[in-house]
């Protein structure tokens, strides 16, 4: 999604209707309707309000995601191509090319670590 031009005043009338909004008790769609707003503009809205509080916060605050440990079982076993096979539980296999660079092998296993373990197969 391309970055909004950082406008002050609608961002303030944003924070205003979302502040709103939370003291109300109404759903977001009844306040809504009865502010005259969208719906799907108080949803993006709220979404950036977010993303830019969360960019003010310290950085010392926040918590740098770290992979947990893994059981790990090396072989020799070589690939055709000399590449790098991860066998997952379940029998699932990843296969990698053995140049991949050590970032990139850690970023894939923080964003399998985050993702929900998929459903068993009959």
């Amino acid at each position: 999604m391309a970055e909004w031009k950082r406008d002050a005043e609608r961002e303030a009338f944003w924070r205003r209707a979302l502040a709103r909004q939370r003291e109300s008790g109404l759903t977001v769609r009844a306040f809504c309707r009865r502010e005259g707003v969208s719906e799907p503009s108080f949803y993006a809205w709220r979404r950036v309000v977010r993303e830019r509080d969360a960019e003010r916060r310290p950085t010392a605050k926040r918590q740098p995601t770290r992979p947990g440990f893994l059981p790990v079982v090396l072989r020799e076993a070589p690939t055709r191509d000399g590449g790098i096979v991860i066998a997952w539980r379940g029998g699932r296999r990843m296969h990698l090319p053995a140049t991949v660079h050590p970032d990139r092998l850690a970023e894939l296993v923080r964003a399998l670590e985050a993702s929900p373990a998929p459903e068993a197969r009959p």
